[in-house]
C-alpha cells in the first residue's frame, strides 16, 4: 500500500470521528451550538461591514489611496504567513513528539511518512481555519470595492489553497530540521540571536527614524513615506505572501492581463516542492527526530534525578522549610501551584507563545509615546485609550482561551489521582482561577501602566484603566477555567485540538462577546469626553455612572461566579471522573 493511500485511511478515519463528535456535541447542546452559529453568522455580516467602510475610507484618501489598500492586503498577508509558520510549527512539535497519539500510530503497520504527513496536515488545519475565517469578510468587502466578477473568488480560493500548504510546508520543514539538528540548548541559542538581532535591527531603524523627523519635521509626505517603508519586508518578491497579495491585487486590475498567471503558478510550483520535500524529510529525518527527543527526554530526566538526589539526612533537614507560596495559600495549594507552573515553563510551545505576545503588546504599548504628541484633541487621547484597553482585552481573551481553557483537560487521565488525594477537586479548579488570573493580570496590568505613561493620562484616569483590566482579566480568566471544566476532554493531550473543539469556540465566542459589552458600558461612562471634550474628574459621582458601574461589576461577577458554579456542581457529580 502507498503512502497516499495510508494517508487516505487516516483522512477518512479522523473525518468520521469528528463527524461523530460534532453530532453528539449538537445533540447534547443545541442552545449553546444555536449561539455559537448565530454568533459566526453575525460576526461575518460585522466584519463584512468594517472592513468594507475601512477600504472605502483608505480609497478616498487623495493620491494614495489605492497604494495604501493595496500595501494593506500586501501587510496583512505577511503577518498571517509569520503567525501560520509559527503555529504550524508549534501545533506540529504538540503532536508529532509530544503526542501519545504518535507513538500508538507509529506502533501499528503504517509508514513513518504517512504518519507525518497526516499530523503535519492536521496540525495546519487546525492553525488555518481560524485564519480563513477571519480573510473571508475581508476578501468579500476588497472584491465589492473593487468591483469584480464571481470568478474572483474560484481563482482567490485555488491560491490561498496553495499559500496555506507551502506556508505549512514551510512551518513543518523549520520544526523537522530543529527536531533533527538542534538540541535545546541550541535551539535557545538561536532564538536569542534572532531576537538581539531583531532588536538591534528595530532599535537602529528607531534612530534613524527619529533623526529624520528631527531633520526635516513631521510633515504628511514624511508620514506617509515611513509608513510604507516599515512595510517593505511585506512586498519583497521572494516572499510567499507577496506572491498571494500581488495575484490577488492584479485580479482587480481591468486592464492587466500581461502576467497574471506568473504568482499563481509560482505558488503551485513552490507547493508541490514543498510536499516533495517534506515527503522526503519523513522518510529520512522523522523517526531519527522522534527517536533523538525521546532519548533527549530522557537524558533530561535522568540528569535531573541525579541533581536532586540527596541523602536521607538532608531530606530530613529540608523537610520542615515551606516554600513562600505555601506559606499564604497552604502546603497542598502552593505544591500544585508549583506544578503548574514548573508543566508551564518546562514546556516551550507554551511560554513560547505567552511571551511573544505579550512582547508584542508590550512594544506597542511603548510606540504610543509617539502619538502622544499628534493628538491635539482630547477626545483622540481617549479614542486611542480605549482602543488600547480594547487591544490588550482580546489578546488577554485569545491567551485565556488558548492557555487557560485547557489546563483541566491537560490533567488528563492522571486525573483520579488527584481525586483521591486529600485536596478537594473544587479546591483544584480554584486554584487554576486563582493562579491564572495573578499570572496573566499582572502582566496586562503592567502593560496598561506602560500605556498611560506614554499617553500621559495622568494618575485618575490611568487608575481607570488599569482597574477596567483587572476586572476583565477576573471575568476572562473565571470563564475560562469554568468552561474548561464544563467541557473537558481527558483524553487529548495537545492543548491546540482542546481549544479547536466545542468548548474552546464557545469560549472564545463568551469572551469576545464579553470584551464587546464590557468596553460599551465603559465608554457610556466617558462619553461625556467623547461628546464635550473636556474631562470630568468626578464623573463618577453622576446617577449614571454609578448604574454602568454597577452594571460592569454585575456583569464581571455574572461571567466569574456562573462557570465556576456550574463546574463545581458537575465535579460534585463525578460527571468527569466517570469518563476516565
Amino acid at each position: 500500500m502507498s503512502t497516499f493511500s495510508q494517508w487516505l485511511i487516516l483522512l477518512r478515519v479522523n473525518i468520521r470521528m469528528m463527524r461523530v463528535k460534532a453530532l453528539v456535541a449538537a445533540k447534547r447542546s443545541r442552545l449553546m451550538t444555536g449561539t455559537i452559529v448565530t454568533f459566526l453568522i453575525g460576526y461575518m455580516v460585522a466584519a463584512y461591514w468594517l472592513f468594507s467602510e475601512g477600504l472605502e475610507y483608505v480609497g478616498k484618501l487623495p493620491a494614495a489611496g489605492s497604494l495604501l489598500s493595496d500595501r494593506l492586503i500586501f501587510v496583512m498577508f505577511f503577518c498571517f504567513m509569520m503567525m501560520l509558520i509559527f503555529s504550524v510549527g508549534v501545533t506540529s512539535y504538540i503532536s508529532l513528539y509530544r503526542n501519545r497519539d504518535t507513538r500508538w500510530l507509529l506502533s501499528l503497520p503504517v509508514s513513518h511518512q504517512a504518519i507525518f504527513l497526516w499530523k503535519i496536515f492536521e496540525s495546519a488545519m487546525v492553525s488555518s481555519w481560524g485564519l480563513i475565517f477571519i480573510l473571508a469578510p475581508l476578501l468579500a468587502a476588497f472584491a465589492r470595492i473593487r468591483e469584480v466578477g464571481p470568478d474572483f473568488f474560484l481563482k482567490t480560493a485555488f491560491v490561498l489553497m496553495l499559500f496555506l500548504i507551502l506556508v505549512s510546508a514551510i512551518g513543518s520543514a523549520l520544526l523537522i530540521i530543529a527536531a533533527r539538528w538542534f538540541s535545546v540548548r541550541k535551539f535557545l541559542i538561536a532564538l536569542a540571536l534572532v531576537a538581539l538581532v531583531t532588536f538591534g535591527s528595530t532599535l537602529k531603524q528607531g534612530i534613524e527614524d527619529e533623526k529624520a523627523v528631527k531633520d526635516s519635521g513631521l510633515s504628511a509626505a514624511l508620514t506617509f513615506q515611513r509608513v510604507l517603508h516599515h512595510t517593505n519586508a511585506s512586498v519583497n518578491r521572494g516572499v510567499p505572501s507577496a506572491w498571494l497579495s500581488n495575484a490577488i491585487i492584479d485580479w482587480t486590475r481591468p486592464y492587466r492581463h500581461f502576467g497574471l498567471a506568473m504568482y499563481p503558478t509560482l505558488l503551485l510550483s513552490n507547493s508541490l516542492m514543498g510536499i516533495l520535500l517534506l515527503t522526503w524529510a519523513a522518510k529520512r529525518w522523522f523517526y531519527q527526530s522522534w527517536n533523538r527527543s525521546l532519548q533527549s527526554a530522557a537524558y533530561s530526566a535522568q540528569r535531573k534525578y541525579l541533581r536532586s538526589r540527596s541523602s536521607t539526612e538532608q531530606i530530613l533537614k529540608d523537610f520542615p522549610r515551606t516554600p513562600l507560596l505555601a506559606r499564604f495559600v497552604g502546603r497542598p495549594i502552593g505544591a500544585f501551584s508549583g506544578k503548574d507552573f514548573k508543566t508551564f515553563f518546562r514546556d516551550p510551545a507554551q511560554w513560547v507563545q505567552f511571551t511573544v505576545v505579550f512582547g508584542l503588546l508590550a512594544i506597542y504599548s511603548s510606540g504610543l509615546r509617539q502619538m502622544n504628541g499628534e493628538m491635539n484633541q482630547v477626545r483622540d487621547l481617549y479614542l486611542v485609550a480605549f482602543l488600547n484597553l480594547a487591544v490588550c482585552a482580546l489578546a488577554l481573551s485569545t491567551l485565556t482561551t488558548r492557555f487557560v481553557f485547557p489546563q483541566f483537560s491537560l490533567e488528563g487521565r492522571r486525573l483520579w489521582i488527584l481525586a483521591m488525594s486529600p485536596l478537594e477537586m473544587q479546591s483544584i479548579v480554584l486554584q487554576k482561577f486563582i493562579s491564572s488570573t495573578l499570572g496573566s493580570g499582572v502582566l496586562v496590568v503592567i502593560i496598561l501602566v506602560i500605556s498611560g505613561y506614554n499617553l500621559q493620562l495622568g494618575a485618575r484616569d490611568s487608575f481607570f484603566f488599569i482597574a477596567a483590566i483587572t476586572l476583565l482579566s477576573i471575568g476572562l480568566n473565571g470563564l475560562a477555567v469554568g468552561l474548561g471544566v464544563l467541557f473537558p476532554n481527558l483524553e487529548e493531550s495537545n492543548a491546540a485540538k482542546i481549544v479547536s473543539g466545542f468548548g474552546g469556540t464557545l469560549c472564545l465566542v463568551g469572551s469576545f462577546i464579553y470584551i464587546l459589552t464590557f468596553i460599551l458600558v465603559l465608554a457610556f461612562l466617558r462619553w461625556d469626553v467623547f461628546k464635550d471634550g473636556v474631562v470630568d474628574i468626578f464623573w463618577y459621582e453622576s446617577t449614571k455612572s454609578q448604574v454602568g458601574i454597577a452594571i460592569i461589576l454585575g456583569l464581571t461577577a455574572l461571567v466569574t461566579v456562573l462557570p465556576l458554579f456550574f463546574s463545581r456542581k458537575k465535579l460534585k457529580r463525578l460527571e468527569i471522573l466517570a469518563n476516565i
